[in-house]
């Protein structure tokens, strides 16, 4: 089904970066657009600039959701929202942090699809798009705990396809490396070292980027489901091997 067929999405995380730019997009292709986050000012701006139906609500609230949402007729549900942590070992993470985390990028996931699913399979069309992340995938240091999360959004997303089979709901992964939404910014005490370390002198992916691997995916014929993207910067590869060498005096040699 070609995205000119569907008529109305939800967007989380709409308030910057991928969410706000998608949003953008699909107000661009004529389809009403339900633009979901916690920051007021962000989305009324957002809903100036773009004619978006702003929804200022906390996703991992079941019932919030369904208050604002139920009766939206949503053809398209991008579950884009997610909340990190500051950089640190996952046994370092802390609780109000893991918390929130498990709020947003897995709770407020399952929310939304118990409040928009159901209508879908009713009507019998519709398209999830749940946005995942490379580090769910590949093991890296700095942000474990975030990558527990979107690990569980991969296995989510295949569960879902399984749930959904033969309902002519579609379901895409969109798996993203580095993009440049400021999310990084939040892994470092220094917002400025931030930018620099993670940022600066890298042709790090653009949230438009990511849109367009999304509209892809949404603009494909009915027969076609793509499932799982995994959208990379040319220049970032996972992979490879690490072994430290022990001198015969140090424990564990």
């Amino acid at each position: 089904m070609a995205l000119d067929a569907y008529r109305t999405a939800v967007v989380t995380g709409a308030s910057r970066g991928i969410g706000a730019a998608l949003v953008r997009a699909l107000r661009g292709r004529g389809l009403e657009v339900h633009a979901v986050a916690r920051s007021g000012d962000a989305l009324a701006a957002l809903a100036r600039d773009s004619g978006c139906v702003p929804h200022v609500l906390d996703i991992a609230d079941r019932a919030t959701v369904r208050a604002a949402l139920g009766s939206v007729e949503a053809d398209i549900l991008v579950n884009n929202a997610a909340a990190t942590a500051r950089g640190a070992p996952s046994f370092e993470t802390a609780a109000d942090q893991m918390d929130d985390m498990l709020r947003v990028n897995l709770a407020g996931v399952v929310n939304c699809l118990a409040v928009l699913v159901p209508g879908m399979k009713a009507r019998g069309r519709g398209h999830v798009v749940n946005l995942g992340s490379i580090a769910g995938h590949h093991p890296t240091s700095g942000m474990p705990a975030y990558a527990m999360t979107k690990a569980a959004i991969h296995n989510l997303s295949q569960t879902l396809r399984l749930d959904l089979h033969g309902s002519g709901i579609r379901v895409t992964e969109v798996s993203p490396g580095r993009v440049e939404t400021g999310i990084h910014l939040q892994l470092m005490a220094d917002r400025e070292a931030a930018r620099r370390s993670f940022y600066e002198g890298y042709a790090s992916l653009q949230p438009e980027d990511i849109v367009a691997a999304i509209l892809f995916a949404l603009d494909a014929p009915s027969r076609m489901d793509v499932t799982f993207m995994e959208v990379m910067p040319t220049d970032q590869v996972y992979g490879g091997s690490a072994f430290v060498k022990r001198s015969p005096a140090e424990p564990g040699a």
